[in-house]
C-alpha cells in the first residue's frame, strides 16, 4: 500500500517541531548557537494581570499589565559548547548583577525574510537581555552532567531579524513568510 506524506497537500496542518526556532547566546562578541548539548529551552510570557470587577458588573475585566518572560533550560554539560559553559560558569562563580547577564537571540526559522541562501539567510528574531538563574548542576556516577536553570528577560525584548549565515541581529519591523496578508487562512 502506498503512503502519503498529507503534510505535502496541507501545510496549515502542519505542526512545528522544535528545532524550527533557534536559540543563540552572545559569548565574547559573537552569537553562538544553543543546541548541541540541550535538551530544553523552553519560553514562558508569564503575562502578569490586573483585573478588576466594577459595581454593575458581575465578572471581573482583565487587563495585561506587563510580562515576567523565563527561558526554563536543562542542558548536559559539555565544556565545547561555548554558551553551555558559560552559562554553568555563571552559576559556579556565583555571577551577580551584569555579570549574570547576556544576550540572547529567539529565531524562528519557520518564519524567513526572503529566500534563504549560502550567502545570507534571514528570519524574524528577537533580541532578550537575560539574566542567566543556574538553578542546579547535578549528575549521579556514571551519569552525565546536567546544567539547569531559567533565563529571566530584562526588560523588554527587541523586534528584528537575524541573518545565521552572518550570525548578526538587525533591530527593526520586517515581515516573514507567516507575517504578511498572503498568508491563506483555513
Amino acid at each position: 500500500m502506498k503512503k502519503f506524506n498529507l503534510q505535502l497537500f496541507d501545510e496549515s496542518r502542519a505542526a512545528l517541531l522544535r528545532n524550527a526556532i533557534a536559540d543563540y547566546a552572545e559569548i565574547d562578541g559573537s552569537y553562538e548557537l544553543m543546541g548541541t548539548g540541550f535538551t530544553t529551552l523552553d519560553e514562558s510570557p508569564n503575562a502578569q494581570t490586573d483585573s478588576e470587577t466594577y459595581i454593575n458588573e458581575v465578572t471581573a475585566s482583565t487587563d495585561i499589565t506587563s510580562y515576567e518572560t523565563e527561558f526554563a533550560y536543562e542542558s548536559r554539560l559539555i565544556p565545547s559548547q561555548k554558551a553551555i559553559y558559560k552559562l554553568w560558569k555563571m552559576g559556579r562563580d556565583h555571577a551577580t548583577g551584569s555579570d549574570a547577564q547576556l544576550k540572547y537571540v529567539r529565531v524562528e526559522l519557520f518564519n524567513p525574510i526572503g529566500e534563504p541562501s549560502a550567502e545570507s539567510a534571514e528570519y524574524t528574531a528577537r533580541l532578550f537581555t537575560v539574566a542567566n538563574e543556574v538553578s542546579e548542576n547535578s549528575g549521579a556516577g556514571g551519569e552525565k552532567i546536567s546544567v539547569s536553570g531559567t533565563l529571566h528577560a530584562v526588560g523588554d525584548p527587541i523586534q528584528g531579524k537575524f541573518d545565521t549565515v552572518a550570525k548578526k541581529f538587525t533591530e527593526g519591523s520586517f515581515k516573514g513568510k507567516y507575517d504578511t496578508a498572503a498568508v491563506a487562512q483555513s
